[in-house]
């Protein structure tokens, strides 16, 4: 019969003064961290945890789906140097044709507050000490039910299944009611078979009950018409138990292990199950026994199991196997010795903890993972003070190999099943609850109390604790890493503002950081080139993306995009100007404003809602400076002329032209007459009158064309030689 929870209790807080339980302590400590099933936090990115938005919002009657509005991407912008020369002179006192402009958009450092649709996926263990026991199977060891054959249940049978099939509608509204800013939806699946040496092998491995996801309202029904109806069919005999107990349920099944691995891989994966993109995926797994994994490995010898080898009939090994064999569900097969945390196998992809980062299902997740939360339930497993750990075996005592309750095997046996499920919640980013008595090795302690399981035919049906666990499930806030996502037009725009154009040569750079601080490189990303725009007035401008890939045009966390240009002021005013089209207070403070209905903005969309926002940059101000206009060349005076000579000076008689004073005889007439002028009016006038009449020879020699004949030689036909009037 099973011991009453009170002696049981008594005799748990006994033995934990030994020093077995204070060895083991030790051991694990430093290992796995969990928390309660509460808040489920999504870390992603830079480690960062902490809200970014604007304060959060304390409205409880927000709808579903909805979030905390997210403070906004920071937006900068600087002119280096801040005066130029106008037209891009470099004259003038600022010394500088061109100014470096550099816009900035910083994303917040730490995730918006979100609370967003939940697809649950309930992941039922369905072995034998979790509260569907058929007595009606074959011979078992347990010391509890071997007493009254076909009327006692199992040593510490929990009533765990009976509990959430009596319960499933209450349930699936408590997790509803307790988040009412999420639309939580519920899916659901069983499995336990092993198929190996601790298993008779007449069961699935992996079953789906629930594959649509549906509403809280309709969940109960769901549950009773599927797992309750299909599996629950009661004993071989006359179907007695039926939708309580699970047929041929019994000890001939492994229980100390369990087949978690595979039916975690194929929820996770969407095997049956329509997981939808965009919602937060957690999968709850309830149940007891280990993985088959190394550091898990349950020995046998020491357990009820009908299969138990102490018996020496066999010769095999007491330890479970730690390596999960290969499944295949559809087109998908899992790895063989698929990892619990870490991989086995060389590949670190392969374990379930990598799984839930890295199924197309989970990235799909609302934080790009799923979630598993644990439920391991307080029984005669879990328990290592249980009487459900036999003494004595096939008349063989099980104390010298380190079993019976409390036996240090024993421990290992129960302790390994709990820290699994603590290891795998943390690891995932999930929750665990389990047994009062038990803490995780980050100090969270369990809060499930025992409740008898009642008659294998009309079970207990009530558990506070359990329902408490439920009842504190939270999916949210989460932290939502992505920012920001393109729309149809350029992230991020310039515009600029009256004489401000961008320069012939604009040398544009942009620089790209993630939030972990590592540049974007290359291809698709960060391009330099800009967009050319167009307003619907004809403004033309320039937009840039984060990504011209679509699919990666999106901001997460502690993101940083610039770009830097050189402008020029092509006119007035002559002042400090803006450079930019802007709309902020500052904006119009400072005499900007939009231009043909556009600015130099961010426009995106918010990870937080589908709204597209367009957030203008501030003011970016340079100083005009007028380029001075050059004053024509100076030039030079010309030399006074020399004073005339006095008028007393004796007018000589007229000098015969063929010795002419002062002037030689190849000079020409133009000459002579500057020296004429120089010496001054009168004498000038006199050689003058004194060159009306000179003869022809004069003339020639003064410069005129050696062919001109004299009007005589005209008159008279000769084209050339001698002529009349010719000096010989």
């Amino acid at each position: 019969m099973t011991t009453p929870f009170a002696s049981v209790s008594r005799r748990r807080l006994l033995l934990l003064a030994g020093s077995g339980f204070i060895v083991f302590v030790t051991i694990v400590s430093g290992g796995v961290s969990v928390g309660l099933f509460s808040a489920p936090t999504v870390h992603l990115g830079g480690g960062a945890e902490e809200s970014v938005g604007l304060a959060a919002s304390s409205d409880a009657t927000a709808t579903p789906g909805g979030s905390v509005a997210a403070s906004p991407m920071i937006l900068s912008i600087s002119a280096t140097p801040h005066a130029i020369c106008a037209f891009g002179g470099l004259t003038c006192t600022a010394g500088a044709g061109e100014s470096r402009i550099t816009l900035t958009a910083q994303a917040p450092s730490t995730g918006a507050e979100t609370w967003p649709n939940v697809q649950v996926a309930f992941v039922l263990d369905t072995s034998a000490y979790n509260g569907d026991y058929d007595p009606y199977g074959n011979q078992n060891a347990d010391p509890c039910a071997m007493q009254n054959y076909l009327i006692d249940t199992l040593c510490e049978e929990s009533n765990g299944i009976p509990f959430f099939v009596a319960n499933a509608q209450a349930i699936a509204n408590a997790i509803q009611s307790a988040n009412p800013r999420s639309a939580v939806t519920f899916a659901l699946v069983d499995y336990y078979a092993t198929l190996d040496a601790w298993d008779d092998g007449d069961a699935p491995q992996y079953h789906v009950d629930l594959s649509t996801f549906v509403p809280a309202s309709a969940f109960g029904n769901a549950v009773d018409s599927t797992f309750q109806a299909t599996q629950l069919t009661g004993s071989l005999s006359g179907e007695r138990g039926k939708g309580w107990i699970y047929p041929d349920m019994d000890l001939d099944n492994a229980f100390l292990h369990s087949d978690e691995i595979t039916a975690l891989y194929g929820a996770i994966i969407g095997s049956g199950l329509d997981w939808s993109e965009g919602t937060h995926h957690v999968l709850v797994t309830m149940g007891d026994g280990a993985p088959r994994a190394p550091g898990y490995a349950e020995n046998y010898c020491v357990s009820s199991s009908s299969y138990n080898l102490y018996d020496e009939r066999t010769g095999a090994e007491c330890i479970s196997a730690t390596c999960e064999p290969a499944y295949t569900f559809g087109a998908d097969t899992s790895p063989t010795c698929e990892g619990w945390t870490v991989s086995q196998d060389g590949n670190a992809n392969d374990s379930i903890a990598a799984l839930a980062r890295t199924s197309p299902t989970c990235t799909d997740s609302i934080g790009g993972r799923c979630t598993v939360d644990v439920i391991n339930y307080y029984d005669g497993i879990t328990d290592p003070y249980s009487e459900a750990w036999p003494t004595t075996l096939w008349g063989k005592p099980t104390t010298d190999i380190g079993g019976g309750p409390g036996g240090p095997q024993v421990i290992e046996d129960a302790y390994h099943q709990l820290l699994a499920g603590c290891a795998i919640a943390q690891a995932t980013g999930g929750n665990w609850d389990g047994p009062d008595f038990f803490t995780c090795p980050d100090g969270q302690a369990g809060t499930l109390q025992y409740v008898d399981h009642g008659a294998y035919d009309a079970p207990t049906t009530t558990n506070p604790t359990l329902m408490s666990a439920f009842q504190d499930i939270s999916f949210g806030p989460i932290q939502a890493t992505l920012v920001a996502t393109g729309t149809g037009r350029p992230i991020f725009s310039f515009v600029p503002f009256g004489n401000i154009k961008i320069a012939p040569v604009p040398q544009f750079q942009t620089v790209c950081t993630e939030g972990n601080g590592v540049l974007w490189h290359g291809g698709e990303k960060c391009p330099n080139v800009p967009e050319n725009l167009s307003s619907l007035s004809g403004e033309d401008y320039i937009g840039w993306n984060w990504s011209n890939n679509a699919s990666q045009n999106q901001l997460y966390l502690g993101d940083s995009w610039s770009v830097s240009f050189w402008v020029v002021a092509d006119g007035p005013p002559y002042t400090t100007v803006p450079v930019d089209a802007c709309t902020t207070v500052d904006c119009r403070a400072g005499g900007s404003t939009s231009v043909g209905g556009v600015y130099s903005a961010a426009t995106y969309i918010p990870a937080t809602n589908n709204s597209v926002v367009t957030l203008s940059f501030p003011l970016g101000i340079v100083e005009v400076v007028q380029t001075p206009t050059p004053a024509p060349p100076a030039t030079a005076p010309l030399p006074a002329p020399p004073p005339p000579p006095p008028f007393s000076i004796p007018v000589t008689s007229p000098v015969a032209v063929q010795t002419p004073v002062g002037v030689s005889a190849q000079v020409p007439i133009i000459e002579v007459a500057l020296q004429a002028t120089a010496v001054g009016f009168l004498v000038g006038a006199a050689i003058r009158v004194q060159q009306r009449n000179r003869p022809m020879a004069v003339v020639n020699l003064a410069g005129k064309p050696k062919t001109i004949r004299s009007k005589f030689d005209s008159e008279s036909g000769m084209g050339s030689g001698a002529g009349v009037g010719r000096f010989e």
